[in-house]
């Protein structure tokens, strides 16, 4: 690397040295007269520009051989003019529709916004700039249409997800590809622990700094993303990095700092204290309901008690008055993200280099959470040999992590143990610094405890050590801590041979290491004995494309573009899992310290080898079509039994698109611009992971959290090695050695419109259908399995969106620019495999996320839920024409409720419980607006 960079900066200086320059000065102003402040001036064909001063003026030194300067300015039609002999160019610029501006499409083509037959949509470095988030991800909510970005916690790091058109997956992974200058970008979670519980893992688009961005382009459709193939069904973000602009050397410096509060907690009975039928019972009996005696006729006594420096709580009225303790307030904190940046910047006439260095430091709500992260980006480019060769490197590295906090369902998350506590317990003990007061300091101050832990290590708890984790005990004596050390980046030569025929050649290369430690003290809850985990990642993927590529005008009438190229991806992880077991004693959380130690490792190897082509047709400048094809091999889908046939794990996605610049034809005032477009095309969706064409033979540990823990979900189960003696055993999920990818059919049509050429109207509407989903059933135990992989069901999505662009002000010293995006869809599952009524997403026992096949009704019609429906209990409603509940009759929310009448039951009088799980809940939004 160190090698490469010394000779592409020696090529620069050299060829610099090596050309004679001379100087072009002017003015660029508006048709109207008005002074162009900020417009881009380059030399056509070249990397080197500048940009016009308060006055309009620019000047830029240019070679002798230089015949053309490109002028360009928002809102203005791009202008190419000839510069031979000339030293002062003045320029009129006359304002445009902004479509003749090019847009990076996928695989990094290039195409003119009106000659796109599908919906993209272009996010500037300065609406990214403007969030100011840590995540790159998190600046792109409310940006796009039909684009939902959710984080999934408050934590510091947690990670983001992006949905693009809702779901084409029932496996649950339908976040967008990810694609940084042409190289996709790994953006795996990598969970340590369930995904229920445990910590809020950063998936690594948060190693992504914001400040390197110069745009980024939302590709929604399957027209759009078919030429990602296997992968293209989830949609495609395409992430452009900045690049040195301008001559001489630029520094630009930029800071920030955002503040974050919890916004809310659920609410909690604030009326009656611990115990029950009216009595006080203390923590030392483990009592975990909050019946005890009213708020209004309790108070301390002040006598000497452990689990209370107000002492025990009294009925008598002798004591001092109650006053509830608020937890929640007391524990979460503001929390303070602050980002820097430098970068150095500029360019000759043959090059260009941009070096920029980053640091995040975010410390979250929650008391000794924080991520870190520091970032190192170079990118620089030159152009040889009268331009026809054109070498560019682009290489990032990437310091990040910190500490994290349990959560979730989970007897050590926080949250959990917040709520679980009652009014008369306080976590804190009193302390103004419940978090970093240490044991040592309670014993030098006489004391018995600091907030969370008693001198002989016993957890202080609302239930005696029982329970739940006081949240304090947590965040000190459970930590979660981990280091990403990541580089990525890419290689880039193309030459042009002549117009119709450039050789283009890419590499990229994405590498990290990801090392975790999880630790529990001796008395947590999660594992009352105590635990260390060591669980190291070693991640890498190369990204290769080669293809020819050209066009030209074939008539007066007619032009053609193509591609034709190859891409190999090669992905490679290995996981070394080491689990220690049973502390020997308090205060020392070290794998050298547990009693029982286990390890496991895990190598996963996966390839696509891809083909692909691409054919542009345009006709006089207003009909435009599109056509392309990949077609990807992939391992993950191999029949080991198969000797590798390259037949079985052929796959084609073809696309096509057209566009019709109508307004050619038409003379309406004020109408700029307006197009038609329709597209159709279909992608596919790939195995959620390697070898599931195989069955596999597995080390079990225990507390794994996997499908094969060989435990009740209660225990810590057992594992190997057990009392000295290693084993493996069958995995739950039973091989499938005919598994396709899932296929993805999507239809869209668009109307695009501009208006004096300030106001833009894009409406689009698309349905799109996902079939042979790749789909984990259960299968009776007798099998010898627990789970079974199958290509089976089917989800439709009808959708729609709405962009509305404005220039509301535009003058030489202020723009005003405003745009509204409004997105709806809906995605059903139209069905599941035969004998399977729904299928488990996520959740809890008794509720929980599901895919829900359609249910007949008692008159014969068919109920069709949306993906992802919440299931839970529910009261009996009246279901039937006759005004009864019938238990094998669809839910009916609007039913009246049904109640128990027996008068010798004890539940009499009130409404009797659904003996089914019924839905409850839809998380799906019902509409986007951004």
């Amino acid at each position: 690397m160190k090698k490469l960079l010394l000779t592409l900066i020696s090529l620069i200086v050299v060829t610099a040295m090596a050309y004679s320059q001379r100087t072009v000065t002017g003015t660029v102003t508006s048709d109207d007269g008005e002074l162009l402040i900020g417009a881009n001036v380059i030399i056509t064909g070249q990397t080197l520009g500048t940009v016009t001063d308060l006055n309009g003026h620019y000047s830029i030194e240019v070679p002798d051989n230089a015949t053309e300067l490109t002028f360009s300015y928002t809102g203005f039609e791009p202008l190419v003019v000839n510069i031979a002999g000339r030293s002062t160019v003045d320029v009129e610029m006359l304002e445009g529709v902004g479509l003749e501006e090019v847009i990076v499409t996928a695989l990094g083509i290039s195409r003119q916004e009106k000659a796109l037959g599908y919906a993209v949509q272009e996010i500037s470095s300065e609406e990214i700039s403007r969030a100011n988030t840590v995540s790159a991800i998190d600046a792109l909510a409310g940006t796009a249409a039909g684009v939902q970005v959710t984080s999934s916690s408050g934590a510091a790091g947690a990670p983001s997800r992006i949905v693009i058109r809702g779901q084409t997956s029932f496996n649950g992974d339908n976040e967008a590809l990810i694609v940084v200058d042409g190289i996709r970008m790994n953006n795996d979670e990598n969970q340590t622990e369930r995904s229920l519980g445990g910590v809020a893992n950063s998936n690594r688009a948060i190693d992504l700094n914001p400040n390197d961005i110069e745009k980024v382009t939302v590709l929604k459709g399957a027209a759009a993303t078919a030429l990602y193939g296997i992968e293209g069904a989830r949609g495609v973000v395409l992430i452009t990095t900045k690049r040195g602009k301008g001559k001489g050397l630029s520094i630009d410096f930029s800071t920030g700092t955002t503040f974050s509060k919890i916004s809310n907690v659920v609410g909690l009975q604030n009326t009656y204290l611990q115990g029950s039928n009216g009595v006080w019972q203390g923590p030392e009996t483990g009592q975990s309901g909050s019946w005890g005696p009213h708020i209004s006729e309790s108070s301390w006594d002040g006598s000497p008690y452990k689990w209370d420096k107000n002492g025990r709580i009294v009925t008598d009225g002798t004591g001092t008055p109650f006053t509830p303790y608020d937890n929640v307030d007391d524990f979460y904190k503001t929390g303070v993200a602050t980002t820097s940046n430098i970068a150095f910047s500029g360019g000759t006439e043959f090059g260009d280099y941009r070096l920029s260095f980053g640091y995040t430091d975010d410390n979250g709500i929650t008391p000794l959470n924080e991520f870190k992260r520091y970032n190192v980006g170079l990118n620089m480019g030159t152009s040889l040999l009268n331009n026809k060769l054109k070498l560019r490197i682009g290489a990032n590295y990437v310091n990040s992590g910190g500490r994290r906090v349990q959560q979730g369902s989970n007897t050590s998350g926080v949250m959990l143990g917040l709520l679980r506590t009652p009014i008369s317990f306080d976590n804190s003990n009193g302390l103004e610094d419940p978090v970093d007061y240490t044991l040592e300091q309670a014993i030098a101050a006489g004391e018995g405890a600091n907030a969370y832990q008693f001198l002989d290590g016993a957890q202080r708890n609302y239930r005696g050590g029982g329970g739940y984790d006081n949240p304090f005990w947590v965040v000190n004596n459970a930590p979660f801590n981990d280091r990403v050390n990541r580089f990525f980046g890419n290689v880039s030569a193309s030459y042009e041979v002549s117009k119709w025929l450039s050789i283009n050649a890419v590499l990229g290369l994405d590498a990290y290491s990801d090392n975790r430690v999880q630790r529990f003290e001796i008395g947590s809850r999660s594992v009352t004995g105590g635990q260390v985990i060591e669980d190291n990642y070693n991640y890498r993927h190369t990204d290769y494309y080669f293809s020819l590529s050209g066009g030209g005008h074939l008539s007066s009438d007619f032009t053609l573009n193509y591609n034709a190229g190859v891409n190999t991806y090669t992905e490679r992880l290995k996981q070394n899992y080491i689990q220690g077991d049973a502390l020997n004693f308090v205060g020392f959380m070290e794998l050298g310290n547990t009693a029982n130690i286990s390890s496991q490792i895990t190598n996963t190897n996966l390839r696509t080898l891809g083909i692909y082509g691409t054919l542009d047709l345009g006709f006089r400048d207003y009909l435009y079509l599109s056509l392309t094809a990949r077609n990807d091999w992939s391992s993950t889908l191999i029949d080991p039994a198969s000797n590798f046939n390259g037949s079985d794990i052929s796959f084609l996605y073809p696309s096509a698109s057209i566009g019709f610049v109508f307004s050619e034809f038409i003379n309406w005032e004020g109408l700029s611009f307006g197009k038609l477009r329709a597209s159709f095309a279909e992608v596919g969706g790939g195995a959620p992971s390697a070898y599931l064409t195989s069955t596999a033979w597995i080390l079990p540990l225990q507390n794994a959290g996997t499908i094969d823990d060989l435990n009740d979900g209660w225990t810590n189960g057992l594992g190997f090695p057990y009392k000295g003696t290693s084993g493996f055993v069958k995995s739950g999920v039973a091989g499938n050695p005919s598994l396709t990818p899932s296929r993805t059919q999507d239809l869209e049509f668009g109307l695009d419109l501009r208006f004096y050429n300030r106001i833009g109207v894009d409406l689009t509407y698309y349905t799109r259908s996902s079939k042979d989903q790749i789909i984990a059933i259960n299968i009776p135990n007798t099998t010898g399995f627990q789970r079974a992989v199958v290509n089976n069901g089917l989800l439709e999505t009808v959708g729609g969106e709405i962009v509305v662009t404005a220039n509301a002000i535009k003058k030489s010293n202020f723009t005003w620019d405003i745009g509204i995006n409004f997105s709806k869809w809906k995605t059903t599952v139209e069905s599941l495999p035969e004998g399977v009524p729904n299928q488990y997403l996520d959740g809890f026992t008794g509720t929980g996320i599901y895919n829900i096949a359609p249910e007949e009704r008692e008159d014969g019609s068919i109920i069709v839920y949306e993906y992802g429906q919440i299931r839970g209990g529910a009261f009996q409603r009246v279901n039937t024409d006759n005004g009864t509940f019938d238990a094998s009759q669809p839910y009916n929310s609007k039913g009246a409720l049904v109640i128990n009448d027996d008068p010798t039951s004890s539940g009499y009088g009130f409404p009797l419980a659904d003996p089914n799980l019924r839905v409850i809940g839809n998380p799906n939004p019902d509409f986007l607006v951004g």
